[in-house]
């Protein structure tokens, strides 16, 4: 009985077939922002991966619905992925703690910033709903924005991927649990 129990465990696992989540990269950051208006609002995001990829997205949002998304994709030159690890991994970065942010009924002022970063023991999670809420910590996250929005400048041409899930506003869980 035992060898059959192996034997059939073999087999299933065989049949398994690989696991798609561990042949992706690691994700090594989430950014989100999105910028209010009086009619309507852009929504940026983007992941950027142990492997120096991105995948990047921009909404044009009225009424809380996506009018437009589109997704770039692309390899970060090593000047960019260095700029970027020596801002999110300096000891002041690092020890930055951001109690979660109670859900609130009502926000005034609304200006959403959601990071993570992953880190050896979890994801260091930052959620700021209005740019009130970031002023405390603005010293240690103001060199990640300002590398993030100088990015964003960079023209790319557009990606036939899919938008990715992780950049979804609909998430009720913006920020990441490991």
């Amino acid at each position: 009985m035992t060898i059959l129990s192996v034997v059939l465990g073999i087999g299933l696992l065989a049949n398994a077939g690989p696991n798609e989540a561990a042949k992706a990269p690691a994700l090594r950051l989430l950014l989100s922002e999105v910028q209010p208006g009086s009619m309507a609002s852009e929504h940026y995001c983007m992941l950027v991966f142990d492997n120096h990829r991105f995948h990047a997205e921009r909404a044009h949002r009225t009424r809380g619905k996506d009018q437009e998304r589109k997704v770039y994709e692309g390899q970060l030159s090593d000047t960019d992925w260095n700029a970027l690890s020596e801002i999110i991994d300096t000891k002041q970065f690092r020890e930055l703690r951001v109690p979660p942010t109670p859900p609130a009924l009502v926000v005034h002022d609304s200006h959403p910033y959601t990071i993570s970063v992953a880190r050896p023991s979890g994801f260091q999670n930052m959620e700021f709903l209005t740019k009130e809420s970031l002023k405390p910590y603005e010293s240690q996250v103001k060199p990640l924005l300002q590398w993030w929005k100088s990015s964003r400048g960079i023209r790319m041409p557009e990606s036939e991927a899919p938008p990715d899930s992780r950049c979804a506003l609909t998430d009720p869980n913006a920020v990441f649990n490991n």
